[in-house]
């Protein structure tokens, strides 16, 4: 949705419905981790421990990364109720 600051320049509004996605894809960890189970019982090949250790670090990396995100894009919907 496209609000106006008071000196008539066009901002974008940001909205609660935009936190929704980026939830959404927060609980993809639940799914990657799924991933990694599934190699570990029944895959192939067990991964050696130097392959669990770099997974679970990038996922660990990865997932820190997307909740600062998300955490970011809630305090804005915060501000921009505030105002």
């Amino acid at each position: 949705m496209i609000g106006y600051m008071n000196d008539g320049r066009i901002k974008e509004m940001t909205k609660l419905y935009d936190l929704e996605p980026m939830i959404m894809d927060c609980w993809s960890v639940c799914n990657d981790l799924e991933v990694v189970f599934r190699q570990i019982g029944d895959g192939e090949r067990e991964p050696t421990h130097d392959e669990m250790m770099n997974t679970l670090m990038g996922m660990q990396q990865l997932y820190q990364w997307k909740f600062e995100q998300l955490f970011n894009k809630y305090e804005g919907v915060i501000e921009a109720q505030r105002k």
